[in-house]
Order: C-alpha cells, then structure tokens, then sequence
C-alpha cells in the first residue's frame, strides 16, 4: 500500500494560475462602444461582422466586479477573433482559448 507523504506546507498563492488568460487588444469603437477595428501585430483590420455578443456581469459584491460586452467578431482578412470590453475600466481585450 502506498502512502503519500505529508510535507508539512501549506500551498502559497503562487501554485494556481489562471488559464488562458485575456491579452489587451487596440479596438476602436463607435459611437455604441461596439468594435470596428482591431489591431493584430502592425495590421489593423476592420471588423465585417459580429457573429455573436453577449455579456456577464459577475461578483457585484466584490472590490473589482466582473462586467464585460464580449463579442466574437469576423475581421476582413477572413479570422474570427473573440473580444471583450470591460465595462468596468473600458479597457478592450483579446480572449484566447487553447
């Protein structure tokens, strides 16, 4: 029978990491705060259309809230990309799954 030995300490903060987490994006908006390009590298691409948006807003009773518009849009040279503005700070970003 196999026993797994007890070290003794207590795991720190540092032993969970968030997965895939949201990279900031430069998106620029109209006047509905809705995206119309995004850069990409040295590319800024114009978004053809939005297949798909919804929004979450999570944790009100917290310090930082969750609140953010996603938006998984098609961008001109043919790639589907899936946004999101915080709604908190206004601040836009990529968020990558994988």
């Amino acid at each position: 029978r196999a026993v797994v030995k007890n070290p003794g300490e207590t795991p720190g903060a540092g032993a969970i990491r968030p997965l895939n987490p949201p990279v900031p994006v430069v998106v620029t908006e109209d006047e509905h705060q809705k995206p119309e390009t995004v850069v990409l590298g040295r590319n800024r691409l114009r978004v053809t259309s939005t297949e798909d948006q919804w929004e979450i807003d999570e944790e009100w009773w917290r310090t930082r809230p969750t609140s953010r518009a996603y938006y998984n849009v098609l961008l001109e040279d043919g790639q589907t990309l899936t946004i999101f503005r915080d709604t908190v700070n206004g601040r836009w970003y990529q968020q990558r799954y994988g």
